[in-house]
């Protein structure tokens, strides 16, 4: 799988051309590299040879500062795919001397799953809760695309996004928040960004989906976004760490 990622990424610093550094509350955004596989399993494969490649990853990324996830689509339309492969580097140092260390796992890789979509973001959380640090177990994603409003920049759409999760904190909801740029792979997207929200189980997204209607919290954040940015209904996705090097961050 290594030399499979080598084709994708170059010099962590061009990760984060373009991308305005305007929305950050305390200074610049730190950014991370997160990388993103869509798979299908291979003809008599399944998710227990998976299971092996990902075990023999593990054991190949050993102590590097990076981590592992495995999606599962639950809700979702028109993909194609059968699990969402994520991983994300403490920053891109780390990423390029990860990629040339390490056991090659990409035969075995190659054996069990085809994967004809593989991303790169720029990833900076929004918003940070305490129990959305990572650890072990399983979680829910969800991810919608997002297109900024006409002339206005990426800075701005996070300013607003921002803002409305402000209002969230303020009145008793506090989720994980996470904004992906294109990096690499992404010729011809069809968004500016990605919008990323991590809840610790299924519970926590019902009580999240709860809130918001309780709180008619949709007229809120219609009037903090309307014209600034758009994001599409998002996807949903069961998550399970494979490992976590990032702890707590």
């Amino acid at each position: 799988m290594k030399r499979l990622l080598l084709a994708a990424v170059t010099a962590a610093c061009t990760l984060f051309m373009g991308i305005s550094m305007s929305f950050a509350q305390d200074g610049p955004p730190s950014f991370r590299p997160v990388e993103m596989w869509a798979c299908s399993f291979n003809d008599g494969q399944d998710q227990g040879d998976m299971d092996k490649v990902y075990a023999d990853l593990v054991e190949d990324m050993g102590e590097t500062a990076y981590a592992a996830f495995h999606l599962d689509p639950y809700f979702r339309a028109d993909q194609n795919f059968d699990f969402i492969y994520l991983g994300a580097w403490k920053d891109g140092s780390t990423m390029g001397s990860s990629l040339m260390e390490g056991e090659d796992t990409s035969d075995a890789w190659n054996e069990a799953v085809t994967c004809p979509a593989s991303l790169v973001f720029a990833s900076t959380w929004l918003n940070q809760p305490q129990n959305a640090g990572g650890g072990t177990g399983e979680f829910i994603m969800t991810v919608s695309d997002c297109s900024n409003g006409h002339a206005i920049s990426n800075g701005q759409s996070a300013g607003a996004l921002r803002r409305y999760n402000e209002y969230e904190k303020a009145n008793g909801l506090d989720v994980g928040t996470i904004l992906w740029y294109p990096a690499f792979g992404h010729g011809g997207a069809e968004f500016d960004f990605k919008l990323v929200h991590v809840y610790p189980g299924a519970q926590a997204l019902g009580d999240s989906f709860q809130w918001y209607v309780d709180n008619e919290a949709y007229t809120v954040r219609g009037n903090i976004t309307d014209g600034i940015v758009e994001c599409d209904e998002a996807r949903v996705y069961m998550g399970t760490t494979l490992m976590n090097n990032l702890m707590p961050n």
